[in-house]
């Protein structure tokens, strides 16, 4: 199975007090006030707990006398002891808050920080080396051209999650998109899609390879 756009639609729509027609057929029949709801709650789990699907390498080749290139699209890991995990050569770099007096120095690069959306290492590279960045990507899935997405708009596009949590990773989204459909706690149902959101999320994060209970979010 796989988890697109349209199959979430129709299986949201098709909950109990939903008010949406159950058989869209394209984009074009969606209600975006659900589709909304979603991505919402593709949101909420995706960035309440650190699931290991997302996890990405990325990797530099710096070249002589160029410091800066361009960051992957996500959030640079840390390890246990708060260092991010950035390495050169397979060497931990060290992180750079304050950049203001550094001066111009090339040689084997042992710290590294962040400037316009690139990072910058320090002292500027004297010859080739390779950097490692273990990640923490921000794509949610991708489109029908396999180009990864931010949040899902199309019929087809599809979320990347593996297959033996395809299952529980689409009733947390159905729930949770519910109850972000329910304008009011004290609406009647509203509860009671609390309930199945919270299990569906406990059981999604159980079977994600650990649980950290610091980073369940309560619904």
């Amino acid at each position: 199975m796989t988890l697109t756009l349209l199959n979430l639609y129709n299986t949201a729509a098709s909950q109990e007090w939903a008010m949406y027609d159950n058989d869209a057929l394209s984009e074009d029949e969606f209600e975006d006030s659900l589709v909304l709801a979603i991505n919402k709650a593709i949101l909420e789990i995706y960035t309440s707990y650190d699931f290991p699907f997302r996890e990405r390498t990325h990797l530099i080749l710096t070249m002589p006398g160029i410091d800066s290139y361009e960051l992957p699209q996500g959030l640079i890991k840390k390890d246990k002891k708060g260092n991010h995990l950035v390495k050169y050569n397979s060497t931990n770099l060290d992180y750079i808050e304050y950049t203001c007096n550094l001066l111009p120095k090339t040689g084997i690069p042992n710290a590294f920080y962040i400037k316009n959306n690139n990072i910058v290492f320090y002292p500027v590279p004297e010859e080739k080396g390779l950097v490692t960045i273990d990640y923490t990507s921000m794509f949610i899935g991708e489109n029908a051209n396999g180009e990864e997405i931010y949040s899902l708009k199309n019929e087809s596009d599809k979320l990347l999650v593996p297959e033996y949590l395809e299952e529980l990773m689409k009733e947390a989204i159905i729930t949770k998109a519910m109850l972000n459909t329910i304008a009011s706690e004290s609406d009647e149902n509203f509860s009671a899609y609390r309930k199945q959101a919270n299990k569906a999320y406990k059981q999604l994060i159980k079977y994600s390879k650990g649980v950290r209970k610091d980073k369940v979010i309560k619904f």
